[in-house]
């Protein structure tokens, strides 16, 4: 049987507060009707003791005044027991039962005492002597009726008895809210780790109250961000894995049409003099180049770096220098879509440690991801390259467009691969570059600024 929280919480609680208020209730009920009981019997003690000291004979009136100030009846006979006065009229039948009344002399505890029934009352009894002086021996009947007894035990029972049921009533309300509240947060916690359980990965808002479970919510948010930069990763691993996995066979029948394409330009050249058109044939070369390049990138980035794979070569690149190589590769496209380019060098030569290919590869894909942004700008399209070298032993690369920039939807996963927000685009310009970025010890970041879209790079200077 499943036994919740809840109701563990509840029924010690409980038991608690309904035993204490039973007991406090009952202890007070007891008390009063202690006290209503001994008020009731002292106040028909004085009366009697006032009859029975009296030295004149009592007379039926004067048991009547008693009878209305104490609520009892008196009757008054002899040894013999006959009835000498008495406050209530009685027949043989209830003589005869007066007679089994036994001598109790001072009044204590008229619920002690004998109950008669007497025309269809009962009545509490106490069979008193008198001492009246020069008179024969009296004795003096005390009947008080029971239900008048009674009624004042109830009138002081009753109060504290209300008063503990009440206090019950508004504990077990008091405890059960209480309960519930600290209950709720629990129960949040458990529907969370059912949807972390069903893999969805929501932070829950912390309780006001800072206490355990406040600590255990910051806990359980704390695990919620793991596991999504853990399912972050497994899927891009994944996405990876698919992309060497369908993209190697592809990429290998690519290297060897774009290998045959090299071999036939080359020896049309050969066969060929081209005269002014050699700058144009040694470009379409530096493009082949570059595609076989990207790849062979390409390839790396499906399959990851292994221990097998070739490291990166370290050596000074003069950073200015490869940007107006790079520039010479992409000016035909930027020319084509009518883009500007805005190359401002930098007045001291910036010199970065890494594989001149690779960051060839990087400059290229970050110039044409700003280029396709800068086509769709409402104003006249530039893309913008800046170069500081005043870090110690880093170089700081800036490229920047006017752009709209990329889609918000896709930001936070700008770059992972296969994530774009271009019709044509493939999603692995900016993985690509993320990943030399960080092969070279460096750090690749992107931000918005004054409606332009800017790429900053850092890279070791030496």
């Amino acid at each position: 049987m499943r036994w919740s929280i809840q109701r563990q919480l509840l029924a010690p609680m409980l038991l608690v507060v309904v035993v204490a208020s039973v007991l406090s209730s009952g202890v007070s009920a007891w008390v009063g009707s202690s006290w209503a009981r001994r008020e009731e019997t002292d106040r028909l003690g004085r009366v009697v003791a006032t009859l029975t000291d009296v030295s004149f004979p009592l007379q039926e009136t004067v048991l009547q005044k008693m009878a209305g100030l104490s609520g009892a009846d008196f009757v008054v006979w002899d040894q013999q027991q006959v009835v000498q006065s008495a406050t209530l009229p009685l027949d043989n039948s209830s003589r005869e039962l007066l007679k089994r009344v036994p001598e109790t002399g001072p009044l204590s505890d008229l619920s002690r005492n004998p109950t008669l029934v007497i025309q269809g009352r009962s009545f509490l009894t106490a069979n008193v002597p008198l001492r009246l002086r020069g008179s024969r021996p009296l004795s003096l009947l005390v009947l008080y009726p029971e239900d008048r007894w009674w009624t004042a035990t109830r009138g002081a029972i009753l109060p504290p008895t209300i008063a503990g049921g009440v206090t019950a009533l508004i504990a077990v309300a008091l405890t059960t809210w209480w309960a519930q509240r600290f209950v709720r947060p629990i129960a949040q916690l458990s529907r969370q780790s059912e949807e972390i359980a069903n893999g969805v990965f929501q932070p829950m808002l912390l309780p006001t109250r800072d206490d355990e479970l406040r600590d255990l919510t910051q806990s359980i948010n704390r695990m919620v961000e793991q596991l999504t930069r853990y399912e972050q990763q497994v899927r891009r691993s994944e996405r990876l894995k698919t992309l060497g996995q369908l993209g190697a066979g592809l990429a290998h029948q690519l290297r060897n049409w774009l290998t045959g394409a090299r071999m036939a330009l080359q020896f049309h050249a050969r066969e060929c003099p081209l005269g002014a058109n050699a700058e144009s044939m040694e470009m379409a070369l530096q493009q082949i180049s570059l595609m076989e390049s990207y790849l062979q990138r390409f390839l790396k980035l499906g399959a990851g770096r292994s221990e097998t794979s070739r490291p990166t070569e370290r050596k000074e690149v003069l950073l200015p220098q490869l940007i107006e190589e790079v520039l010479s590769l992409i000016s035909p496209r930027a020319r084509h879509v009518g883009v500007e380019i805005q190359w401002l060098p930098p007045n001291e030569p910036s010199i970065v440690l890494g594989d001149r290919e690779e960051l060839q590869e990087l400059l290229v894909n970050l110039l044409l991801n700003g280029i396709d942004a800068a086509v769709q700008s409402n104003t006249t399209p530039w893309v913008r390259i800046q170069v500081d070298s005043n870090q110690s032993h880093r170089v700081s690369l800036r490229i920047s467009d006017n752009g709209p920039g990329p889609n918000p939807t896709i930001a936070a996963q700008l770059f992972e691969p296969f994530v774009t927000d271009k019709p044509e685009g493939t999603g692995l310009g900016l993985a690509v570059a993320k990943q030399i970025v960080e092969a070279h010890n460096g750090k690749l970041s992107w931000r918005r600024e004054a409606n332009e879209t800017l790429f900053e790079i850092e890279l070791p200077s030496n």
